[in-house]
């Protein structure tokens, strides 16, 4: 049943009605040429149907039927017959800033559970998105994939009100490379009072990329393309060629270069002006809420997959770079005396080195500059491939997160079917679905009594299993050999 029409800025639009939630699906907040800002879409008069998932961004796997300018669209689940404005969960995905999208992440159950209303979005991924051309000819093209969520989290400031959000309680919330988009737009001079809290979930250690690496990669792929002489003709180039040339160039960095990541927010001066933790450390965000939280064995999906990713060469290589090979031996000597038994110590040194350890850090500036923050893990094997095979790796609370109690949901745009969860699942799920939606409602986990707020001197780590539970951070072995490591390297030499 469709809904009554809804005004926007651009036009009226119509949702479906699906029991007490209210749908609108692939709703248009940009369009873009290729390698130029977003800019809002043309205005329409008659109610246009939304209730179908818009075009995926172009992805590999997505390049045959992909439209470049109409990816830009979002949805918005809301609890139907609200009586006052509701709180607004307003989510970026991940996929390693080259796959991924809205579509995989339906928000009908966690509406109606807030009451809160639930957006997701799509944005440019890939070169798309992130290839940094503006010193090559093409002015506009720095960090659009990320002026693309800012001109959505506008859009959603702007027109939340006629489905019943408040556009004054947007929090920030984002998975992966999308919990890295999180942490550089809630640092932006241009998102200030335009959201009241952020939840990142498995960050990317390096949330960042320098201008210099970033720029580095801009030339490779010109030079593989032999577009050296002439850079604007990448403008033009077709999508299979462009995403090939960037994957060959991809699998280069890995073994070349310091860091191996391709793609990411930039640190270009205009867009992103300063690195985020510095924002967080001088206070500038005392007054948003925060949560951070990871999964146990996150590097246990990139260990396996065929073959690793470069994520795992270039951690180890920036370890053994700061402390050297006796440094390396040393904390790994350490995991293997404090292993758990059906743990690898390789993977968990790499999951602390990539994720969890820089997690801590951005949450202990902002800690020390006074802001709220809560740090949390999420333990427990949810019984649906990959993380029945490979434990509690990355996206196991992202699977949780957005389940349909008492099943998983399908993922169509990364090919994973969902499926019938288990009562641990369920109980564990249910707690972190109640947890993620107190914070949007109130700023404050579900159990704040039972989890206390990190702070200077104590370091509280929720941890979402069976039970849940709460554990000391900065304590054990594995803490404090990277304290004496970082400290006084030369003290293990």
């Amino acid at each position: 049943m469709l809904t009554h029409a809804v005004p926007t800025t651009s036009g009226p639009i119509l949702g479906a009605e699906q029991g007490a939630v209210r749908a609108f699906k692939g709703v248009p907040f940009a369009i873009a040429r290729r390698f130029a800002k977003a800019t809002p879409p043309p205005a329409w008069a008659e109610p246009r149907q939304c209730t179908d998932y818009g075009a995926f961004a172009p992805q590999p796997g997505h390049l045959d039927h992909a439209d470049e300018a109409a990816c830009l669209s979002l949805n918005i689940w809301a609890p139907a017959g609200a009586d006052r404005p509701l709180p607004v969960l307003f989510f970026i995905h991940g996929g390693a800033f080259v796959t991924g999208g809205g579509a995989d992440y339906d928000g009908g159950f966690l509406a109606p559970h807030g009451p809160a209303v639930i957006v997701t979005i799509n944005y440019r991924l890939g070169p798309l998105g992130f290839l940094q051309l503006h010193r090559h000819g093409l002015d506009e093209a720095n960090n659009l994939a990320l002026q693309d969520a800012l001109a959505a989290l506008d859009w959603v400031r702007a027109n939340i009100a006629s489905f019943g959000g408040d556009p004054d309680a947007i929090t920030l919330s984002g998975q992966s490379a999308g919990a890295s988009m999180v942490i550089a737009l809630a640092t932006l001079p241009q998102t200030r009072g335009k959201f009241i809290r952020a939840l990142a979930l498995s960050a990317p250690g390096r949330n960042i990329m320098s201008p210099d690496h970033a720029d580095d990669v801009a030339r490779r792929v010109l030079d593989e393309l032999e577009f050296s002489r002439d850079p604007t003709a990448i403008a033009s180039v077709s999508l299979p060629k462009l995403f090939a040339a960037v994957e060959r160039v991809g699998r280069r960095l890995a073994d070349e270069a310091a860091s191996g990541t391709v793609f990411g927010p930039v640190l270009d001066g205009s867009v992103i002006p300063r690195e985020p933790r510095e924002v967080f450390a001088d206070g500038s965000l005392r007054d948003i809420p925060l949560w951070l939280g990871s999964c146990r064995d996150e590097m246990a999906m990139f260990l396996k997959s065929t073959p690793p990713a470069a994520m795992i060469r270039t951690t180890e290589r920036q370890i053994r770079a700061a402390f050297g090979d006796a440094g390396w031996g040393h904390l790994l000597s350490c995991y293997r005396a404090t292993a758990r038994v059906d743990e690898d110590p390789y993977e968990a040194l790499l999951s602390d080195a990539f994720w969890h350890r820089p997690m801590a850090d951005v949450a202990r500036f902002h800690a020390a500059a006074g802001g709220e923050v809560w740090l949390s893990r999420f333990d427990h094997r949810p019984a649906l491939e990959p993380f029945l095979s490979q434990g509690p790796t990355h996206g196991a609370d992202n699977a949780c997160l957005w389940a349909h109690l008492p099943d998983f949901i399908d993922r169509p745009i990364l090919k994973r079917k969902g499926g019938p969860m288990t009562a641990t699942d369920i109980d564990v799920a249910a707690r972190f679905q109640a947890n993620v939606l107190r914070f949007v409602t109130t700023g404050m986990p579900d159990i704040a009594e039972a989890w206390p707020s990190f702070e200077p001197g104590k370091e509280p780590l929720a941890i979402f299993g069976q039970p849940f539970h709460i554990v000391p951070l900065n304590d054990g072995a594995r803490f404090r050999m990277w304290a004496e490591l970082t400290v006084r390297p030369e003290a293990v030499a």
